[in-house]
């Protein structure tokens, strides 16, 4: 497996973060589904959460990671590149980890060298994954 890891982004911490991920994630998979009451219903409670779930002054951070993750699906959503959103926490980090030994495998199987192989998984990781 290649030694490139996912890249945490701000404030992607389970313990403070843990619910609005799961809301997050559980639209993601519900929308790849094709399951758009249910994947509407997971975005609404992301979104009232965001805007109520946070009344303490020291859960800034926190209420501004969840208004993230909501910006996320709102600008996805008019263009229809929700199913391409990528889940957030372990379970993005297992669905990283997956994805990208499925694609060295790929690429090991058609015949690329390891510079190859590298430059390639590099490209995916900057066109896929970005710095968020």
């Amino acid at each position: 497996m290649n030694s490139n890891t996912l890249k945490l982004t701000e404030m992607e911490n389970e313990k403070n973060n843990a619910f609005a991920n799961w809301l997050f994630n559980e639209y993601v998979k519900a929308h790849r589904k094709a399951d758009k009451c249910t994947s509407r219903h997971f975005w609404s409670v992301l979104a009232k959460y965001a805007k109520i779930g946070f009344p303490k002054a020291d859960q800034k951070e926190e209420k501004q990671y969840a208004e993230k993750l909501n910006r996320i699906v709102k600008n996805a959503f008019p263009d229809w590149n929700t199913h391409l959103l990528i889940l957030r926490g372990e379970e993005g980090r297992a669905e990283y980890a997956e994805n990208m030994a499925s694609y060295e495998k790929r690429l090991r199987a058609i015949g690329h060298d390891e510079e190859e192989i590298q430059q390639m998984i590099n490209k995916k990781i900057k066109f896929n994954y970005g710095i968020d």
